[in-house]
């Protein structure tokens, strides 16, 4: 009896150290990119990043794509500098570095900057715009990095593709947003087609919801995790805040996180 007291005792102590390890900022902004906006940086440089940390946002948004000798790297478009990403190797890409001096960061290079901190968490964007084989693909390349890394804990995610974003949810037992499409209404985007799916979260752009608020509230009372893109007119930022969304995706943390605390 005594050795079992013993080993609750251990197990609690270990739960309430990692418990105490990481501490998320509390609250619903999402820095799109990085927070690049306000100062000039390059999205999703190491740069934006940092400065996402800085401002104390609950997340920042990356987007991730595989090169044509299979590294994963941190940019948003599909292609830099007239390359295509997924057919160029990287050695390649980086010869023309960000305006800021900065080469495109991998996916490795990233992680390892955002396990020096324990606030913000890194919101992954699986750049999915091909096919399920390819989002399939880079979802277990990222995945497999990762784990690899030991940096899941930091980690959440976004997909534009529906079966990668639900083969990681499932995978991962981490949050995974659907994105649907950019400003094309699918019908799996349907708060029904969600829950038949059994996705957990959507990161819909905002027409969609002035559009159909009353899937707002559908979702809201399925308990399913509700975030917004991209939030950067102030108006926008009000009605989101008072429908209490979990999170705004903006390309102005710092303004939406100054209205936060205007209006306490």
């Amino acid at each position: 009896m005594k050795k079992i007291c013993i080993f609750i005792l251990v197990v609690a102590c270990s739960l309430s150290v990692t418990a105490q390890k990481f501490e998320w900022n509390k609250n619903c902004v999402i820095a799109h990119r990085g927070a690049w906006k306000e100062k000039g940086f390059p999205q999703n440089s190491l740069a934006s990043w940092r400065e996402a940390v800085r401002l104390g946002v609950h997340g920042s948004e990356c987007d991730v794509h595989i090169t044509a000798d299979d590294s994963l790297v941190v940019y948003h478009n599909l292609k830099h500098c007239g390359l295509p990403i997924k057919d160029t190797k990287y050695a390649e890409l980086i010869k023309y570095p960000l305006k800021n001096g900065e080469k495109i960061p991998t996916f490795r290079e990233y992680l390892t900057e955002v396990m020096k901190q324990r606030k913000t968490k890194l919101i992954v964007d699986v750049k999915t715009m091909i096919s399920d084989e390819y989002s399939l693909r880079l979802s277990k390349e990222i995945i497999r990095t990762i784990e690899e890394m030991g940096a899941m804990e930091w980690c959440e995610f976004l997909g534009s593709n529906i079966t990668a974003v639900k083969y990681i949810q499932d995978n991962t037992g981490r949050r995974a947003q659907y994105l649907g499409k950019w400003k094309q209404e699918l019908p799996n985007m349907h708060p029904d087609s969600i829950k038949a799916i059994g996705l957990k979260a959507v990161d819909y752009q905002n027409i969609f919801y002035f559009a159909h608020p009353e899937w707002v509230k559908t979702f809201k009372r399925r308990k399913v995790y509700l975030n917004a893109w991209t939030i950067n007119k102030e108006e926008d930022m009000d009605w989101f805040l008072k429908h209490k969304f979990d999170a705004i995706t903006t390309d102005y943390p710092a303004k939406l996180l100054q209205k936060i605390e205007s209006q306490k």
